[in-house]
């Protein structure tokens, strides 16, 4: 046989020409499979660092509020409040979990929850576990502690908190859209997330003029758009939110002002 009608056969020696051309193809092959790899990770997107603490339950415990969204006021070690916001397995809000326990006439409710903490940024959610994750009773933590913003203009983009604090990486723009809304229809409370002047990550949960959620409706055309939200921002126990009074796409926004 010619060695131009060489042919590999599993069970013979590899053919002295396959040999060599296989020592040479695949060590190049294995050099530019790095190179790619190395310029996907230095030019893609930043996906935060957000955690999900699966497999590690936590205990919080503090103040159970059902509005505007489900959550826990907790003391912090060094005496000042966070709010933990609560949500369900999956894509899954828990209102009507925790909607039941909370009284309607402001009567304050201590309890315990349980769960798996999601965290990114010194803001924290905690994934209820699916049996009996709440339990009545406890230490009531100081009461609210309000800082009134007043009108703000935010530039940003809509994501539903749950994801875009460390269950998907990553948890926003156009790729996580789809997931997103899922997530909003499901309860998950919507959020905007923006740059700060100072180049940091803010975010801030959105909510009706009346301080109650959107309806998904409302929120849908928007989310993983980028958007200019109007609105009064209050901050309650370090969490910040904004009482929407208009949402416009930032690109038509650009455009109205280079017309004008």
């Amino acid at each position: 046989m010619s060695a131009s009608n060489e042919f590999y056969v599993g069970y013979l020696p590899t053919p002295a020409r396959q040999r060599h051309f296989l020592s040479v193809f695949l060590p190049v092959c294995a050099f530019l499979a790095f190179v790619l790899a190395a310029l996907a990770g230095a030019f893609s997107r930043p996906t935060g660092d957000g955690v999900w603490e699966t497999g590690h339950e936590v205990t919080v415990e503090g103040e159970l509020l059902a509005t505007p969204f489900p959550m826990m006021r907790v003391a912090r070690a060094d005496g000042t409040m966070e709010r933990v916001l609560l949500v369900e397995m999956g894509k899954h809000g828990a209102d009507a979990r925790i909607a039941p326990l909370v009284p309607t006439d402001g009567t304050r409710v201590a309890a315990r929850a349980r769960g798996f903490l999601i965290a990114r940024g010194g803001q924290r959610m905690l994934e209820l576990v699916e049996e009996d994750p709440v339990t009545l009773g406890g230490t009531l933590p100081a009461r609210v502690d309000a800082r009134s913003i007043g009108t703000v203009e935010i530039a940003g983009e809509i994501v539903d908190s749950k994801c875009w604090l460390g269950v998907m990486k990553p948890g926003d723009g156009k790729a996580h859209r789809d997931c997103a809304t899922l997530c909003i229809r499901g309860g998950i409370p919507p959020s905007i997330i923006c740059e700060a002047p100072d180049g940091t990550e803010r975010r801030a949960i959105v909510v009706g003029r009346d301080g109650a959620p959107l309806s998904f409706d409302s929120i849908a055309p928007w989310i993983a758009a980028p958007v200019v939200v109007r609105g009064n921002a209050e901050v309650l126990d370090g969490m910040a939110f904004v009482r929407v009074e208009e949402i416009a796409r930032a690109d038509a926004l650009v455009r109205s002002s280079e017309r004008e």
